[in-house]
């Protein structure tokens, strides 16, 4: 991740302790609840925002630079409903072959470009990165250099 993401969310932490310690300090003894209320409902806000944006992006940006290189065979192609400036997001279910030459399904999801809708299709191969912890964890190499196992 780059070091702006990494800026946003200490910035976000550093306001939220700022904004409930300014409201205990002036507001008396009502302001512990108020205090912490703001803390449940911001702190809830940024939890839902992490593990929704922020944690997929560093999982998929960890697993292209340590992940183990292969192959998997898409199986089936399905849209999620999800749309990120008019691109649509499919769930990829993939039948991916590991080191050892076992082969099991997992599943990813992905953006497609609108311009290129049949950019994935059953049937193709396309190259992937493993986690060596949790092998049904899956991400696809856009850089290509997977090697076939």
């Amino acid at each position: 991740m780059n070091a702006g993401i990494w800026i946003g969310i200490i910035g976000g932490i550093i306001g939220l302790i700022v904004g409930i310690t300014a409201v205990v300090a002036t507001a008396g003894e009502s302001g512990i609840y108020i205090g912490a209320g703001m803390l449940l409902v911001f702190g809830g806000m940024f939890y839902l925002f992490y593990r929704l944006f922020f944690k997929p992006m560093i999982n998929a940006n960890r697993l292209q630079k340590t992940g183990i290189s292969s192959k998997a065979k898409i199986l089936e192609v399905k849209d999620t409903g999800v749309t990120i400036n008019d691109n649509p997001q499919v769930k990829l279910m993939l039948e991916v072959k590991n080191i050892f030459g076992q082969k099991y399904t997992t599943s990813c999801r992905v953006l497609v470009s609108r311009i290129n809708p049949g950019a994935y299709q059953p049937g193709m191969e396309i190259p992937v990165k493993i986690d060596p912890k949790n092998e049904l964890n899956v991400v696809i190499d856009f850089s290509g250099g997977s090697q076939n196992y």
